[in-house]
């Protein structure tokens, strides 16, 4: 009895070939199928219908505009000729101009870095020395241990000091504007 029980029944023997050859050939089906025809062929109705539908809304938005043309039916020098534009006068204005003086009252510093060690400090400055910055170390004690800065100046001219600050930028420097009053002499 334990020979017939251990048996695999025919069924069994008959299907898992006929199953494994059905897979088989499904799967050389998929690879015989042209892939992509339909694809291209709603990708060109597509394109069709979008071509279609951009050349009506052409059409239209042209009829719309030769319509308005024809209704507005103006003359721009005409429009000019009746147009008035009243000029305010200068006098009557609430800008008004600050006169310059040649008295700065301020002076301005770049603080380009600040070093531990003097030896970066002084690399610093010869850089920007090369850029034609005037460049100046100063010592200062902070909580007791010193500390070295860089200074670029002093500028009494803004638009000297942007320009300094423009060419520090530029070699990825952001510098502290440092503004002193001018003591007035006199």
């Amino acid at each position: 009895m334990s020979d017939s029980s251990s048996r695999i029944p025919k069924i069994v023997w008959i299907l898992t070939p006929l199953l494994a050859l059905g897979f088989v050939s499904f799967l050389y089906f998929l690879k015989t199928v042209p892939s992509g025809d339909e694809l291209e062929a709603v990708k060109g109705d597509a394109k069709k219908v979008l071509e279609s539908g951009v050349k009506r809304a052409k059409d239209e938005t042209r009829k719309q505009i030769e319509k308005q043309v024809t209704k507005q039916d103006y003359d721009f020098y005409k429009l000019l000729e009746n147009s008035d534009v009243p000029v305010p006068n200068a006098e009557d204005s609430h800008y008004q101009s600050t006169p310059k003086t040649d008295d700065a009252k301020y002076s301005y510093n770049l603080q380009a870095a600040s070093f531990r060690t003097l030896e970066q400090a002084d690399s610093l400055k010869v850089k920007l020395i090369l850029e034609n910055l005037s460049s100046s170390i100063e010592k200062v004690d902070v909580n007791g241990m010193p500390y070295y800065r860089v200074m670029v100046g002093p500028f009494t001219d803004r638009s000297k000091m942007n320009k300094a600050q423009d060419i520090l930028v530029g070699h990825r420097i952001k510098a502290l504007v440092i503004q002193k009053p001018i003591p007035k002499s006199g």
